[in-house]
């Protein structure tokens, strides 16, 4: 069946709380807020196949769309079958991109008689920490963060994180002004991320976005946020922190 292809934009916000959770498999770039506020830098369209929400991606000029699809659902073959009459009506290759060995090895099972070329890159590469220990800061691996966290708690002792409320993040948005404006020369991606974290700002509860600031009384050393993005992983889309303050 032919797909159609729409730009991705805030009217599609209803589709995406009711059907991107079906495409995320731990992948970052699968929230909402990563979603919707990457939509026009990564050029992401979305449409329907089988009954199911499919996404394209065409980051870079140079190198064809990839899609992003629900590969635990029973529908998946037929979904990949769709995408690929679309792909040879435009004489492109059926590119899929994703986690990579979660959706190698499912699409080896679902198409065990295909030839596949499969391409990581480490680009779109990310760390992932067991939350024990990124909580606690336990081992040698990461003797580096509980320095910082030392140093930076024996110059603010009294500085706490706090959970963001509508007024806190009225704050974070001065907190956001400041430190581009601090930074220097802003280059594309900079100005896109910003994008980014304004729309999430804008719509923090219907991103479903989790996060907060680290405070001292008044005072705003640095903020984050992240979501939910399915196995138990949590993503952390931003941190912004004051560089002048030690640790």
């Amino acid at each position: 069946m032919p797909i159609e292809l729409k730009p991705v934009t805030l009217n599609e916000l209803p589709l995406l709380q009711e059907q991107l959770p079906k495409l995320q498999n731990g992948d970052c770039n699968l929230s909402i807020a990563s979603v919707l506020g990457r939509a026009k830098e990564y050029n992401i369209k979305w449409g329907i196949s089988q009954g199911e929400l499919v996404l394209n991606w065409a980051p870079y000029p140079d190198i064809p769309p990839a899609y992003v699809i629900p590969l635990r659902s029973e529908n998946a073959l037929a979904i990949i079958e769709d995408i690929a009459s679309e792909c040879q009506c435009c004489k492109e290759p059926v590119i899929l991109f994703g986690r990579f060995t979660f959706m190698t090895e499912r699409i080896s099972e679902l198409m065990r008689y295909r030839n596949f070329i499969t391409v990581s890159s480490n680009s779109w590469w990310d760390y992932v920490y067991e939350r024990d220990k990124i909580e606690n800061l336990e081992g040698r691996e990461l003797h580096g963060k509980r320095n910082f966290n030392k140093r930076f708690y024996k110059a603010y002792p009294n500085a706490q994180f706090v959970p963001f409320t509508p007024e806190l993040i009225e704050k974070a948005r001065v907190f956001l002004k400041n430190w581009y404006a601090n930074y220097g020369e802003m280059t594309k991606s900079l100005e896109a991320e910003r994008e980014a974290i304004e729309l999430a700002f804008d719509h923090f509860e219907e991103f479903r976005l989790i996060g907060g600031a680290l405070m001292d009384g008044d005072n705003m050393y640095g903020f984050t946020y992240g979501s939910d993005v399915g196995e138990n992983i949590f993503s952390v889309h931003i941190e912004k922190a004051d560089r002048t303050v030690t640790g």
